[in-house]
């Protein structure tokens, strides 16, 4: 076999290694999931439909919506989308990261899952080119974040900004991808410690709903398996409760920090751990004032780090650089600026894809509100940001105010150079005072910044 011919070979192994090791994992979980509900809660066996059931999870974990009957279900189940994407891209960077071999492999792709789409049990609500284009744009994703960390593209991006952009906007840019990974990652290791409070907290009622459907223990923990399908979702839900948005269940429930409003919700286990409204006001305030603790917590730390912004006022002694101390106030503005158009497009396609239906009627929606979600989310952000901004602003003005003030202060002969009171010296001595100290004060801060011109680094 030639070079040439290599990449397009590996290609379709990513993409038949993906489809193989995805659907038999998933298959074999759910043939083991049918065989225990089916000998615990008797009648026929349900194995003979862990094939069908299979595929078209596999479809709806790349957003390829089905109704069967009365039951719609178009909420895509993150987790195994990610684990979906994470195969892609592990298979691509081992095998090949080449033009040819993504070509190859988005072909195989879709032509494997059209095949999936013929061999399902359930009607999809999507046309064949929509489910189509949807898995096309999975195997996209997940062979982008295989070849792109380590592509000859990279690298030419990487040198260009090196050699093209100075060294304190290439660090602008840096902490503003740095701080939307962050923020992301801790916002959705809050969600996922609130959904384990209403795990605790409501357990009782998930287990009377278990009781009252007669199901075994070995059904349970299936059950409970399978709706880990559905955490991340279930994180941006909390997420967006505990920012002061909410979420509801269609027309029949609505769950925000000041309502738990529900009537006539399904016997889903799932549905029992959702939360009580919150009655303290204090906790409340609290809860939503999160984001915008965490914005200005890491924009304090990154202003005055001297490894990121390093905003100062400079030592005493040094000439006075106005264009210098009013420049280095510009490029966390960018950084913070781009961390907030970063969070407000992430956000809005997470909490997007977290929500769907569950019918057709009164659950059409079922999830979150993906406009106002993002809003209590990255708005106190943004605004925790600016509010670090501004307090560097202020404490460098500080520091210049107090060093006028004693600077007018020994221009007066109050103060020695040592910054001991003379009051006592001049009164003993009759009480000489220099003349003119404002004008001495002005002349001093003048001939500082006339011995070089100012400029923005």
């Amino acid at each position: 076999m030639s070079k040439n011919q290599r990449p397009w070979i590996k290609g379709l192994v990513i993409a038949l290694g993906t489809s193989v090791i995805f659907t038999v994992c998933l298959g074999l979980f759910m043939a083991l999931t049918l065989l225990i509900v089916s000998m615990e809660e008797g009648g026929g066996t349900l194995s003979g439909q862990s094939v069908a059931l299979t595929l078209a999870i596999v479809l709806l974990s790349q957003g390829a919506s089905f109704h069967a009957g009365a039951i719609t279900l178009s909420i895509v189940p993150l987790l195994l989308t990610f684990m979906l994407i994470w195969l892609i891209a592990w298979l691509t960077k081992v095998l090949s990261t080449s033009l040819k071999a993504y070509v190859t492999g988005l072909l195989l792709w879709v032509a494997i899952m059209w095949v999936f789409t013929q061999n399902i049990a359930v009607i999809l609500q999507d046309p064949i080119w929509m489910v189509m284009l949807k898995t096309a744009l999975v195997f996209s994703i997940g062979f982008l974040c295989g070849a792109l960390p380590q592509s000859k593209l990279m690298k030419q991006c990487v040198e260009f900004v090196r050699s093209n952009i100075s060294d304190h906007m290439s660090i602008a840019l840096k902490l503003g991808f740095v701080n939307t990974i962050v923020l992301l990652l801790g916002y959705l290791v809050i969600g996922l410690i609130t959904v384990l409070v209403w795990v605790v907290t409501n357990q009782s009622a998930m287990v009377r709903v278990f009781h009252m459907a007669g199901m075994q223990t070995g059904s349970r923990i299936m059950t409970t398996l399978c709706t880990l399908a559905w955490l991340p979702n279930l994180c941006l839900w909390a997420i967006s409760w505990l920012f002061g948005s909410g979420f509801s269940i269609g027309d029949l429930a609505a769950f925000s920090l000041w309502n738990d409003h529900a009537a006539g919700l399904p016997a889903v286990p799932v549905f029992e751990i959702f939360p009580q409204a919150v009655s303290n006001d204090t906790l409340r305030i609290f809860l939503i004032s999160i984001p915008l603790l965490c914005g200005f917590a890491i924009g304090v730390v990154e202003l005055f780090l001297p490894r990121c912004f390093a905003i100062g006022a400079g030592k005493p002694g040094e000439p006075v650089r106005i264009g210098r101390i009013i420049g280095q106030f510009i490029y966390p503005i960018l950084s913070f600026f781009l961390t907030s158009a970063l969070m407000a497009l992430v956000m809005n396609i997470l909490f997007g894809l977290s929500s769907g239906a569950l019918g057709v009627h009164r659950l059409a929606h079922v999830g979150v509100d993906s406009a106002a979600s993002s809003r209590v989310v990255c708005l106190p952000s943004a605004l925790g940001f600016s509010s670090a901004w501004l307090l560097s602003v202020v404490v460098v003005a500080m520091v210049f105010a107090m060093r006028l003030f004693f600077g007018y202060l020994r221009a007066q002969g109050k103060l020695n150079e040592s910054g001991n009171d003379t009051a006592g010296d001049e009164a003993d001595n009759g009480g000489g005072v220099s003349d003119s100290p404002a004008a001495s004060v002005s002349s001093a801060v003048s001939d500082s910044t006339s011995e070089e011109e100012t400029e923005i680094p």
